[in-house]
């Protein structure tokens, strides 16, 4: 469900609710743990507030937040850089209402590490100073291991150019042992946890704040590219809700039908319109009305 609930919050509050309205009541095992909930949302119809996360890689999460202004109106968009945790304050909820696993590895790599023959993908850049280090998708979140981590960090880690904007990273400066932090990625209460894990450290919590890592380490990141995000992002709606626009009524006994997607009696070009508002003025566009007529031939 997680994988869906950018293209279910895309189009704005009405479809929005339409959709969230719709889902079941999920049982405490599949969302209090606080490491494995994937997704979250809250929209707070009184202060025009959409709090949410979502798994997504920095370019894709850009694109997305970019199109959510334009869909989304007279609301406050935030994310949720703890997770479901955010999710639970905003509501008032104690925190013992999640189950919140223990930082007590000091093994950056306790899950395993990649075969050789796996393409290098970075999650993480660490910076100690100006030297930087690329962690793949097996290392565990760098700052959870305490200043163990200056100890693993290996020539083979070591980068000089910087690749694109990964989901976060960590700047170390052991003169002054002060860490600076930025991450797309639930932190999970990094700025609780942090002095227990690095005690005499000081941290900076930079939020997606990548330019500060930047700035300190005299590196520079690929940027991220908005409008080819942006397009797939409208390309993602369109699959998601072309099924449940008016148009298709006739044929919904043989379509899937996506919790409250036909609840929100969306039409094709209403449909149209917001998919041309997340693409954006200058981006390519989607044809929902061919889209619809497509689908219609092949039943």
């Amino acid at each position: 469900m997680g994988y869906s609930l950018d293209a279910w919050l895309a189009l704005g509050p009405d479809p929005a609710l339409a959709v969230l309205r719709s889902f079941p009541v999920w049982e405490p095992d599949e969302w209090q743990l606080e490491s494995s909930c994937e997704a979250g949302a809250l929209l707070d119809l009184d202060t025009r507030e959409l709090l949410f996360y979502l798994d997504l890689d920095y370019e894709r999460r850009a694109a997305l937040l970019d199109g959510y202004g334009a869909t989304w109106p007279g609301w406050q968009i935030r994310w949720a850089y703890n997770g479901i945790s955010d999710v639970t304050d905003a509501l008032g909820l104690p925190s013992t209402v999640l189950e919140h696993e223990p930082w007590d590895s000091t093994d950056l790599y306790r899950w395993g590490r990649a075969a050789a023959d796996e393409e290098p993908i970075v999650r993480y850049l660490v910076t100690v100073g100006e030297v930087a280090y690329a962690l793949d998708p097996y290392a565990g979140q760098p700052w959870q291991v305490g200043p163990a981590l200056l100890e693993q960090l290996t020539d083979g880690h070591r980068v000089t150019g910087w690749p694109e904007v990964p989901r976060g990273g960590l700047h170390l400066d052991p003169g002054s042992r002060t860490a600076g932090i930025w991450c797309i990625e639930p932190v999970l209460g990094v700025a609780e946890r942090f002095a227990g894990r690095w005690p005499g450290w000081t941290l900076q919590w930079w939020e997606d704040r990548y330019d500060e890592q930047e700035r300190r380490a005299g590196g520079t990141f690929v940027p991220p590219e908005l409008g080819a995000g942006r397009f797939e992002l409208a390309e993602r709606v369109q699959d998601h809700w072309v099924y449940a626009t008016a148009e298709m009524s006739g044929h919904w006994p043989e379509f899937r039908n996506d919790y409250g997607t036909r609840d929100a009696g969306l039409t094709v070009d209403e449909l149209q319109r917001g998919c041309d508002l997340l693409s954006g003025p200058e981006g390519d566009r989607v044809d929902v009305g061919a889209e619809a007529a497509k689908l219609r031939r092949w039943r």
